[in-house]
């Protein structure tokens, strides 16, 4: 009761504010830092921003949603229906932005993508809070929004993950950011080197479907059941009506009904001269010990308990729970 209490008081006070005469120009340098400190500030402190004065910025949370470039179907129609929502009812919540570093009287999204884009279609202008903050002040603020909407599908978490990695920061800080634990994070990383990108973005977010699934998936590129190539190929005879989660559990289905084929085997040749089979009961290899390869068979004849050795501390590393 409490609790339901506090969310109307601070819903009462974010209308208040919005129905203010918004401040002019940037935000107000006095205001406080951290995240809590910016929501505080907010309350008294929302602006109607020109949504063509806003700039992408950091890692992307959600798929096919993005202030430049052209949105999924899927996306678009969902960006549609909150528009039409906004035009009837106006925007409930505000977004979070920053003002931008390298663009003067500009502003940076923090949080809030989607609301930004309904507010263009709709012609309006988006309510925001404007906060001044670091970089890793806005990673936080933007992984809390995130954690609090719990809206983010199991594979948009895990590719908000990778990207929040490749732009240098470490697992303590893509944790703490996503508010998950250091096994939740490892089977996300764990999906996101085993099932290739292109295969995802086919895919789609899949909001409905979980972790079993998408680890299902991971394990099928895991043993060479199938590669990037032949799910493509499933997912192009998908019909243009489905929707991701059915993307998903129609190539899941494919694969596996191919998969039950004992007949069938997957076979690659990552370097020359070196073939990899991958069957239902063993993986092998094969290299050859003439021409080009020569030389490289004879250093792996020397080294190849060093390989397996190493490869199998790496899994052991990399999924602590197998």
């Amino acid at each position: 009761m409490a609790m339901g209490k506090n969310k109307t008081g601070i819903m009462a006070a974010i209308t208040a504010a919005a129905e203010a005469k918004p401040a002019a120009g940037r935000a107000h340098h006095s205001l406080p830092k951290g995240t809590i400190g910016s929501v505080r500030a907010g309350l008294g402190g929302i602006q109607e921003i020109d949504t063509g004065l806003i700039l992408p910025w950091g890692p992307k949370d959600r798929m096919d949603v993005e202030l430049t470039g052209v949105n999924s179907d899927e996306a678009q129609a969902s960006i549609d229906e909150l528009a039409e929502s906004i035009r009837g009812s106006g925007q409930q919540v505000p977004v979070l932005l920053r003002p931008s570093s390298t663009e003067d009287g500009h502003f940076e999204v923090v949080y809030g993508r989607r609301r930004i884009l309904a507010c263009k279609a709709a012609g309006l202008p988006v309510k925001a809070l404007i906060r001044t903050m670091d970089d890793s002040q806005a990673l936080m603020a933007k992984g809390l929004e995130n954690a609090s909407r719990a809206e983010l599908s199991f594979y948009e978490r895990a590719r908000f993950a990778q990207t929040i990695g490749a732009q240098g920061h470490d697992r303590a800080e893509i944790m703490q950011a996503l508010a998950i634990s250091k096994n939740t994070l490892s089977q996300l990383e764990r999906i996101t080197r085993l099932v290739p990108d292109e295969v995802g973005d086919a895919i789609g977010p899949a909001p409905a479907s979980g972790r079993p699934k998408w680890m299902a998936l991971a394990q099928i590129f895991e043993r060479g059941v199938a590669d990037g190539d032949a799910a493509i190929a499933i997912l192009s005879r998908t019909a243009d009506t489905a929707t991701s989660d059915e993307r998903l559990d129609f190539l899941l289905k494919e694969i596996t009904r191919r998969g039950a084929r004992s007949s069938e085997r997957a076979e690659s040749m990552p370097v020359p001269g070196v073939t990899i089979r991958s069957a239902r009961s063993a993986i092998t290899m094969s290299v050859k010990r003439a021409g080009e390869s020569r030389a490289f068979s004879d250093w792996l004849d020397s080294h190849l308990e060093e390989v397996i050795r190493e490869s199998y501390e790496r899994f052991r590393s990399e999924n602590p729970g197998d």
